[in-house]
């Protein structure tokens, strides 16, 4: 398999067998530095619209600020009680560009391999943005918590994250625990409130360290629902900026229709 087919195509044997161990697999330059500008431009403007209409009404939930914007459908995770944004899910509805790039052969058909359907639909989509000296940290967790529906079959959800900027341990790149999703659901906290009981507690794991996956920008890393990862704050003065598109079997519910139908009347 050339290198060019590897970064676009299905998954290789040995990145099956990769996946299967470690629960995860990386694909470096599978975007290209012209087509990561696109994406941070689409993704830089609906921020900013996003920030514009604001709705203040922010909650603060556990370490984190929220704000539910029920009428355009989307969650923003604040950087604590400033206007400078940590996080936005899910948003592929509010830009047709970044809904476009989710759909994308080089996101699509690896996934299609890893969660054993030939027709996916989006599940949820999620912006991170790590800005310099602010970004904040992501403790370390499993994503099948914080879905609001979660899939039926929890393998059948997985996740592309692509890497807009180079990551590395500076800017808070991401840190996962190689094979940690053959065990399924990890302990979780108990000290804290609701939110905070999504979190993996580690303190039940002391021999498990996180390992750190730096790599360039246009990177794409596939994993699934069940693989313990983190990241750090952003200590440096540059980006770090991701875009986290999960996929699910055609004709499943949507996280986008759990959260409007989770809004109480009134």
């Amino acid at each position: 398999m050339s290198a060019q087919s590897q970064r676009v195509g299905r998954l290789s044997a040995a990145e099956r067998a990769q996946y299967a161990s470690n629960g995860y697999v990386v694909r470096e330059a599978a975007f290209d530095a012209d087509e990561c500008a696109r994406i941070i431009d689409a993704s830089e403007e609906l921020v900013d619209r996003l920030v514009r209409h604001r709705q203040g009404q922010r909650v603060k939930v556990s370490n984190y600020v929220f704000d539910s914007d029920y009428a355009n459908g989307v969650v923003i995770k604040w950087e604590g009680d400033s206007d400078i944004v940590h996080g936005i899910e899910p948003f592929a509805h509010l830009s047709p560009a970044l809904k476009t790039w989710g759909y994308d052969a080089r996101f699509v058909e690896p996934m299609k391999d890893i969660i054993g359907h030939e027709q996916l639909e989006l599940f949820t989509e999620k912006l991170n943005l790590k800005r310099p000296r602010h970004g904040g940290v992501n403790p370390l967790h499993q994503d099948y918590p914080y879905w609001i529906h979660p899939a039926e079959n929890a393998e059948e959800v997985a996740t592309a994250m692509l890497f807009l900027d180079e990551s590395n341990i500076g800017n808070g790149c991401l840190f996962v625990i190689p094979g940690s999703h053959r065990a399924g659901m990890w302990k979780t906290r108990t000290d804290g409130d609701r939110f905070a009981a999504n979190e993996v507690d580690a303190s039940a794991y002391p021999n498990e360290k996180p390992v750190p996956l730096e790599v360039p920008a246009g990177t794409v890393v596939f994993f699934g629902p069940m693989l313990v990862h983190q990241s750090a704050q952003n200590f440096s003065d540059q980006q770090r900026r991701a875009l986290l598109y999960s996929y699910q079997p055609a004709g499943r519910r949507t996280q986008l229709e759990a959260f409007r139908a989770s809004r109480k009347p009134g």
